[in-house]
């Protein structure tokens, strides 16, 4: 009886000449933003470090338009994001201010609604419908008898 031994190996195509099975990540670099390339499962994008130095690009590469496009896309993502981060900003600012002219607004209502308080003066006539003046005009009348007191005063002394 004789054995037939077989000499093929059950490696699989996708690991690494260690064996270890590979990992396909997407490149962010600017020359091949958004390639997918095939390395050691063990690769960490931040430091560059491969394990085992596998790498082998999973797909085609793209023409200089592509990277362009791609690049300028990119660009312009970063662009919208400040844009959109200002516009918060200002908008923030915008509600903020809105705000304090709606309380400033009100304060002037307030302050309006104070000065047209009417004052009616009586009167003797046949209809007792008498004039009415507002708080600014009483004020003003006031005022105006005020000053006539201290001219007679002045004219005439302490003899009034």
């Amino acid at each position: 009886m004789s054995r037939s031994t077989s000499s093929c190996s059950s490696r699989n195509p996708n690991d690494c000449k260690y064996g270890v099975p590979v990992a396909i990540v997407k490149s962010w670099t600017s020359d091949n933003l958004g390639r997918r390339f095939l390395t050691s499962k063990f690769y960490n994008p931040s430091t560059q470090f491969h394990g085992c130095q596998y790498f082998k690009w999973s797909d085609e590469d793209q023409c200089q338009w592509q990277k362009d496009v791609i690049n300028q896309l990119v660009l312009d993502k970063k662009l919208l994001k400040c844009e959109f981060e200002m516009l918060k900003a200002d908008n923030a600012h915008l509600m903020e201010l809105k705000i304090r002219i709606s309380e400033e607004n009100e304060l002037l209502k307030l302050k309006s609604n104070l000065g047209e308080q009417q004052i009616k003066w009586p009167s003797n006539g046949p209809n007792n419908g008498g004039v009415v003046f507002t708080s600014a005009a009483m004020f003003t009348i006031g005022l105006v008898l005020l000053v006539a007191v201290v001219v007679l005063v002045k004219l005439f002394g302490n003899s009034i």
